[in-house]
């Protein structure tokens, strides 16, 4: 009887820790998210003014660039 109690304890501490780390986890997450994005972005600019300096129509570098930045979805990374 005394090996169910310890299990019945050893699972409930197991529990208690994922249930604390989670917090932890979903925060080094989303920071690690959003200077990923952030990069993105500064690449996504760079890369535009790369296509203008080289002759391209606005219109279109605007259009090249908007999708070269926006390829980095959260829906594609949990995928």
């Amino acid at each position: 009887m005394s090996s169910k109690k310890n299990k019945k304890t050893g699972d409930h501490q197991a529990v208690l820790g994922a249930t604390a780390a989670a917090p932890v986890l979903m925060w080094h997450l989303t920071i690690a998210y959003l200077r990923l994005r952030r990069r993105a972005n500064k690449e996504g600019r760079q890369f535009y003014l790369a296509l203008i300096r080289d002759g391209i129509p606005k219109d279109h570098a605007r259009k090249l660039a908007d999708e070269y930045s926006s390829n980095l979805s959260l829906i594609r990374l949990i995928r």
